[in-house]
């Protein structure tokens, strides 16, 4: 008889970290290097790498997946920073997320450290690491001038693919069309939350995920999403 286990005992027995870690990685470096060749069509330069502007890129509302919730989540249990407090603040944060507009949303990231760097950097999620501009880094910041960037059409078909074999994985296909996804806060708290239980797969299944509309009205203007003004 097959042993009954936690989330946390799946993802580590079947090396899930691992596997979603070097897909999402995969598709960051996809992103980087097509975001250059489309650049370089158009006479632009990716302006991310020179930019010393306050790190406005990290003050969007950014949708995650639940398996970068998952990947995100282990990286916090094994660095010893998953606090009551933490927990707390996700909750917070991401009811907050949830209720704004994406457009009016300019909040630094809770994994944002107080030099502005990115304490998940190698886990974040394809939104940021998908996201590449070509105008003045301080127009992310100012909105002085059109922002133009990168539109990553290939990556996100990639990550969906993603989310259909790491949903086969986990065996959360019980109801057609479900899409396990939110804002990054709400993901990293599922996945917490479900952690240490081995009932996780019920868990999760009976969660109010969002619909088409809400997904669609964070899509509008969401990290990495794409922007008609862009090329």
């Amino acid at each position: 008889m097959q042993a009954i286990r936690t989330l946390g005992q799946f993802v580590d027995d079947e090396q899930i970290v691992a596997w979603i870690s070097g897909a999402v990685a995969e598709i960051h470096q996809f992103a980087t290097r097509q975001a250059k060749a489309a650049g370089k069509s158009l006479g632009l330069a990716v302006s991310c790498t020179r930019c010393a502007a306050t790190k406005t890129c990290c003050w969007s509302m950014v949708v995650a997946r639940l398996y970068e919730g998952v990947i995100i989540a282990d990286r916090l249990r094994r660095t010893s920073r998953d606090t009551p407090a933490l927990r707390d603040e996700l909750q917070a944060r991401a009811e907050a997320m949830e209720a704004a507009s994406p457009r009016d949303w300019r909040t630094p990231c809770l994994f944002l450290d107080a030099r502005e760097r990115c304490t998940i950097y190698d886990v974040r999620p394809t939104p940021c690491g998908n996201l590449h501009v070509y105008s003045d880094p301080q127009w992310c910041t100012t909105l002085a001038g059109e922002i133009r960037g990168y539109v990553p059409q290939e990556e996100l078909a990639a990550a969906i693919q993603l989310e259909e074999a790491f949903r086969d994985r986990l065996s959360l296909r019980k109801k057609v069309g479900r899409r396990y996804l939110g804002v990054l806060p709400r993901m990293v708290l599922v996945a917490l939350e479900a952690w240490d239980r081995t009932d996780f797969r019920d868990y999760l299944r009976q969660l109010p995920w969002p619909g088409d509309a809400e997904i669609a009205r964070w899509g509008q203007g969401a990290a990495g999403a794409p922007n008609p003004a862009t090329s």
